[in-house]
């Protein structure tokens, strides 16, 4: 595994406001880390946040694959950083668990499974939703807030531009309605909502950073993490769903801004790059299939 230096310095700052009604904003410096001072979370592990099976894979790859099955896996992330805890997503309601007719964003396209709870998983480290600091959430479509209602003490991380949107007028496209529904149903009130106005460094030493890749929703995110042993690894959230269409710059049709999309690709390459980072694509399964998996970790 790569070795990268010990981190002493901070490259971004948070700025906050006050607490008004429940929700905390934050303004991010744009600037990325440093390289060669970030600092390191200890600990990085894969959850099995469900699966899928979606009847026309063109929806992702138009053009190509009309008609045909795909399934995709559905992966959260926990990381430990010092005594605090961050859970990236929270993947499919767990009334899912066991259920042989699945749940669905987009019943006419895709189906969800869950064999395994969020809350069982973290069991197996000894931990309860309670002891998460942090939720942050890549975005907001059904299947990565489906159990945000679970942590209702934990601060939630969601980009600004996200939270207007699912708030904001109904478009022409049906399915891009039917899942901003859902998410104002799935997202509720959280007690501690934290707004984000860009890439943000959450702990202040660039430890784990926020990046923001809109396109597939106006306010979706990525996430930086940095580890001792195995570096920096860049979580995709849903800038891409398949490494092929990564290499291809291709837009899934349920995006909501193309040209934003291929923007967030170039600078989640251009980070890759940067960084001598890893890329683990969060509905991918052919590669979420070769990671750790949780209580195995990277660190």
């Amino acid at each position: 595994m790569r070795k990268h230096a010990r981190a002493a310095s901070i490259s971004i700052l948070f700025a906050y406001s006050l607490l008004i009604g429940g929700t905390l904003t934050a303004t991010a410096d744009p600037k990325l880390p440093d390289p060669t001072t970030a600092g390191f979370a200890e600990k990085l592990y894969r959850l099995n946040c469900g699966h899928s099976l979606a009847n026309d894979e063109s929806v992702w790859t138009p053009g190509e694959n009309v008609g045909r099955n795909v399934e995709f896996s559905s992966t959260c992330w926990l990381i430990k950083r010092g005594s605090e805890w961050l859970l990236w997503d929270t993947g499919v309601p767990e009334a899912t668990l066991n259920d042989p007719k699945g749940w669905s964003t987009l019943p006419k396209l895709i189906v969800y499974h869950l064999d395994k709870t969020i809350t069982g998983q973290l069991a197996e480290i000894g931990l309860t939703t309670s002891d998460i600091t942090y939720v942050a959430l890549s975005h907001t479509h059904g299947d990565h807030i489906g159990n945000v209602d679970l942590f209702p003490n934990s601060t939630v991380l969601m980009q600004r531009a996200e939270h207007t949107w699912i708030s904001s007028r109904d478009g022409t496209n049906d399915n891009v309605n039917q899942l901003k529904a859902l998410a104002r149903k799935l997202l509720g009130t959280p007690k501690h909502l934290q707004l984000l106005d860009g890439d943000t460094d959450v702990f202040g030493d660039a430890s784990v950073t926020l990046i923001s890749t809109p396109g597939h929703t106006p306010g979706s995110q990525s996430l930086m993490v940095h580890l001792k042993n195995s570096g920096f690894i860049i979580l995709s959230g849903d800038v891409v769903h398949l490494e092929e269409n990564f290499e291809k710059n291709r837009v899934p049709s349920l995006n909501t801004d193309k040209a934003a999309s291929i923007a967030s690709m170039g600078k989640i390459r251009q980070m890759l790059a940067t960084y001598d980072a890893q890329l683990f694509i969060n509905h991918d399964k052919a590669q979420s299939d070769t990671l750790k998996l949780l209580p195995a970790f990277y660190d």
